[in-house]
């Protein structure tokens, strides 16, 4: 798609025109122009719908799409549906399927599901960008995740690819298969097991969940539901307050980054000293969260999985999502803690920078001691889920390997059980080019998580 939409994004519970967005694309590389209009710049409920596009007069140019139309179009799951429904449509019809660029897919999801408070449309007098769908009930699951099956084991089932997207499936961020369902006027969203998972993926999202709020996270509401000996989690929308739309973006977008952009936590404290609505408080939910994924080994933080909801004067952390433990103790974690990535620095790096994240060393051994202290019953909490007793054994390294460095520093004794000391100076934060303002960016990382 190559061509102009009008952006809105809704303010007290109304569309309220933002400015309009003029995407190309040319042999295969796509742009965006943006300008905001005179009527939102005099609105004094304004704000920049992306750290990236200041709030001020005359266009603004991006390579690919903005981060925030980005943090609101589908991902890999989503992405992988819309060209698999298009690709078997040409394949019946013997023809070439057409190549879809950034724009495509933006426009090309549900916007009653769409991730956040933006809207697009192609006139001001036309519909909301995509407006057909009709999101099914909570009680349709079976058949969502029949849907699912089918296409991950046949890819062409047009079928099964029509069934998901209808369900919203390409609206939502992230790399597994999931779907908007609905019970009453609550929007929910529900993360199906894929056929390759190498383990029971969705109630360890929920045990990490449940172990994550009682080290006194912020979560989502859950429910673990089991359909034919499977789980499915079933998550609460914290974008929508009722049928109200809260703006939204990722870490990545507050940090002005790309898809596969190396970052570090580092980084994003210091960005939301900038953007933030309640910034001290923030920074340390925010060390809180690093120092728990620490403590379940949970790999997969790249900065698409944290959150930031619109609030007044700024960008709140919203609920956490997409935590999962990792049992595989050498991977590497995807975001650095002041350089580290490795298991064997990780716990060194989180307490040296966590002045920077506006925490004297009491308060973070205090925080360190009750993230401890919460996880500690992960095996029965897993137990309560319906995990086994082996795939339990299976996850010790990830829930247990730091558990006595943990209790060490938590405890103010010297010496973190070995742990490496990190040098005492900012972390030197590996990034691509600079092209527009943004970054250029390295091959995605796979996960089952996500």
């Amino acid at each position: 798609m190559t061509g102009s939409l009008l952006v809105s994004v809704d303010l007290d519970g109304e569309p309220v025109e933002v400015g309009s967005a003029y995407l190309s694309r040319r042999r295969g590389t796509s742009s965006t122009s943006f300008q905001y209009a005179p009527s939102y710049l005099a609105d004094k409920r304004a704000y920049p719908i992306d750290p990236a596009l200041g709030l001020f007069a005359g266009p603004q140019q991006t390579d690919g799409l903005p981060g925030a139309f980005a943090d609101c179009s589908p991902d890999r799951w989503g992405r992988g549906l819309i060209t698999k429904r298009l690709q078997a449509l040409a394949l019946r019809e013997a023809r070439t399927a057409p190549s879809l660029g950034d724009a495509d897919f933006l426009v090309g999801v549900s916007d009653l599901t769409r991730q956040g408070a933006l809207r697009f449309r192609s006139t001001a007098e036309g519909p909301f960008l995509d407006p057909d769908l009709q999101v099914p009930k909570l009680v349709e699951l079976p058949r969502l995740l029949q849907a699912v099956d089918q296409v991950v084991g046949d890819g062409d089932d047009l079928t099964a690819i029509k069934a998901l997207l209808d369900a919203g499936s390409g609206s939502l961020g992230g790399a597994r298969p999931k779907a908007s369902v609905r019970e009453g006027d609550r929007l929910l969203i529900a993360k199906f097991p894929h056929r390759g998972d190498d383990w029971d993926v969705m109630a360890w999202e929920k045990t990490a969940l449940d172990l994550a709020e009682r080290a006194g996270i912020e979560v989502p509401g859950t429910e673990l539901l089991q359909i034919g000996g499977r789980h499915v989690l079933v998550l609460d929308r914290f974008d929508r307050d009722g049928v109200q739309r809260r703006g939204y973006i990722s870490a990545m977008t507050l940090v002005e980054g790309r898809d596969g952009d190396v970052r570090d936590y580092v980084e994003v404290a210091e960005t939301l000293t900038e953007h933030g609505a309640r910034v001290k408080a923030d920074l340390h939910e925010l060390w809180r969260r690093i120092a728990f994924s620490v403590a379940i080994h949970n790999t997969d933080d790249h900065l698409r999985n944290h959150g930031f909801l619109r609030e007044a004067g700024g960008w709140g952390l919203s609920p956490v999502f997409d935590i999962n433990p990792n049992p595989i103790v050498s991977e590497a974690r995807v975001t650095g803690i002041g350089g580290a990535r490795s298991r064997a620095d990780e716990l060194t790096g989180l307490m040296t920078y966590a002045q920077t994240f506006d925490l004297n060393a009491r308060d973070a051994q205090r925080i360190l001691r009750e993230v401890g202290d919460a996880t500690a019953d992960w095996r029965r909490v897993a137990a309560a889920h319906g995990i086994g007793e082996a795939e339990r054994h299976r996850f010790e390294p990830a829930f247990d390997g730091l558990r006595e460095q943990i209790a060490t520093v938590a405890n103010g004794v010297a010496g973190a059980g070995g742990a490496r000391t990190l040098p005492n100076d900012r972390p030197r934060v590996q990034r691509g080019s600079r092209r527009g303002g943004q970054f250029a960016a390295r091959p995605e990382r796979e996960h089952p998580s996500s």
